[in-house]
């Protein structure tokens, strides 16, 4: 459970003291809190003072709004943990709950039936078996993930409250609300041990696939929680009696990519080419990748007269697995791939390029890095990336120098990606190089990306490096510089262990004394004992 934010403990630290602004600080905290705020909220909700009681529960409603169905799991399983000694002092009220005060209670409203939920997941058994008792006399929905979660309850009695509860609420006007706890269902499918409930969720099943109930499987296509609107679809598909061309439509258009994959997982599995075939133009367009190779793998499986054109537009798509795959099929007609990919790079739309050019990566030969070289110059920061990528696909070690040179562009992505191709080749030699672009004014990311490299040439060389780097312009880069040289002295004798020759040594020394001032103090003391040992 996260921790309360600082905002947080300066409102409930004037919570405790301040008596005349109670009020105004608890419709505050009901806007900014989390669990672990509703924890501390409790205690304010069995105020005797009505003001500060109706702002408590109001904000440990508003609070509870906001929490996922998963959520109520973890908040009972933290107030079941709570020991009359946890916060005693804050939590006083809540540790000294009675059955009594439960069942004197009055419910006039949604905050008082969500705050006898949350007393269902107190720590005494005899106060859950009160908020159960209360609980079962509402039928308004609120009080559903409450009861549902008590189901493997330790203790029998209130186990079978909890069921009865449940099964009271069979009927067509509450099959909603079953719905909006999904994801408790399934929970309580998978991991409630306690009693066996495979009669009583295959009646919710039922109620679901019943056909009076259709509509209500069609609001879940719109429900804001994930769980839920995955749940109607994939019920939805399978169900004879709704069409599966609705179901498809709404599903295509959802912003959740996992809906869309389960929903074209099933109409691949199907024998239907001519609907398979309705929707196969749309789908291998999806922007989520596994969409597109479903849609890909159907053109070869079902339609292969249609596949040839299909798999030559997947040799230029965004994704590397599709291109490979589009090239495995198309292995057998004598494609030229890497030719195929060079005349992409000319006279061709811009937002093609970038996928030419690691097509060239991908497929060609060593000499095909001229074609790529003009692209490390491009204005457009895709493409710059792409030649990046590329080129160290094809030759990179002709082309260290020119990868350095390339670390100074003000494309934030494509120095990142030259970054990564020089860390594992970067060596001493090229240190002067990589000094004189830390010289100059450059962007504090491509400075950074220095030190990155700086890190990486062997160990009794890079800390000469980092040293000097600490007396640099930029205070931010000094800083990181420092960092660097703190995490080397951290990892000698511990992840490696090196003798400083003698000409190693006296660089050190004399770098030592030109940037101590620098330095924290117990930095530069640690690189003295170091420089000390023989």
């Amino acid at each position: 459970m996260k921790k309360m934010t600082t905002e947080e403990r300066v409102l409930f630290d004037e919570l405790y003291r301040s008596d005349e602004r109670k009020v105004e600080i608890l419709h505050s905290l009901g806007k900014l809190g989390s669990m672990m705020t509703l924890t501390f909220l409790l205690p304010f909700a069995l105020e005797k003072r009505e003001e500060v009681r109706k702002a408590a529960l109001a904000a440990v409603h508003q609070i509870t709004t906001r929490l996922r169905k998963q959520d109520f799991i973890s908040l009972d399983q933290y107030l079941r943990r709570l020991t009359p000694y946890s916060n005693r002092n804050q939590l006083a009220a809540w540790h000294e709950l009675l059955p009594e005060d439960i069942r004197a209670f009055s419910i006039n409203d949604e905050s008082d039936l969500n705050f006898i939920g949350i007393c269902s997941f107190h720590r005494n058994g005899y106060v859950r078996e009160a908020a159960i008792e209360v609980l079962l006399k509402q039928v308004t929905g609120a009080e559903l993930p409450f009861l549902l979660i008590r189901l493997n309850d330790w203790q029998p009695k209130i186990r079978y409250l909890a069921f009865k509860a449940c099964k009271l609420r069979f009927r067509p006007n509450y099959v909603k609300h079953f719905l909006e706890s999904i994801f408790l269902l399934k929970h309580l499918s998978a991991y409630y041990n306690r009693e066996k409930f495979s009669d009583f969720l295959e009646e919710i099943d039922a109620m679901f696939r019943h056909p009076n109930n259709r509509d209500v499987l069609r609001s879940g296509f719109h429900s804001k929680d994930p769980v839920v609107r995955r749940f109607c679809f994939d019920l939805a598909i399978n169900l004879l009696d709704i069409d599966p061309d609705e179901v498809i439509a709404e599903a295509l258009i959802q912003k959740d990519a996992l809906i869309r994959l389960q929903t074209v997982r099933h109409m691949c599995k199907q024998d239907e080419n001519e609907r398979l075939r309705k929707w196969l133009g749309r789908i291998r367009h999806d922007v989520f990748p596994s969409i597109r190779q479903l849609a890909l793998q159907a053109y070869v499986d079902r339609f292969p007269e249609e596949s040839t054109d299909a798999l030559l537009a997947g040799l230029l798509d965004g994704h590397k697995s599709i291109r490979e795959m589009a090239r495995f099929y198309l292995k057998d007609k004598n494609i030229n791939f890497a030719a195929f990919y060079r005349e992409k790079l000319v006279d061709t739309e811009e937002q093609v390029i970038p996928i030419a050019i690691v097509g060239v990566g991908e497929t060609g030969v060593r000499a095909d890095d001229q074609w790529i070289l003009p692209f490390l110059r491009h204005e457009n920061e895709r493409i710059q990336r792409a030649a990046v990528k590329a080129l160290a696909m094809l030759n990179p070690e002709d082309h260290i120098e020119v990868f350095i040179r390339a670390l100074q562009t003000n494309k934030r992505s494509a120095s990142r990606e030259v970054r990564q191709i020089l860390a594992d080749r970067v060596e001493l030699r090229h240190a002067d190089m990589l000094w004189k672009i830390l010289e100059k004014d450059v962007g504090l990311h491509v400075k950074k990306n220095i030190l990155f490299l700086f890190s990486k040439i062997n160990k009794a060389d890079s800390i000469s490096l980092l040293l000097r780097a600490c007396v640099v312009e930029e205070k931010e880069i000094r800083d990181d510089a420092i960092l660097y040289v703190e995490h080397w002295l951290y990892g000698y004798n511990r992840r490696f262990y090196l003798r400083l020759k003698d000409e190693q040594r006296e660089k050190i020394i004399h770098i030592l004394e030109a940037v101590r001032k620098f330095l924290p103090e117990d930095i530069a003391e640690s690189v003295e004992s170091l420089l000390a040992k023989k």
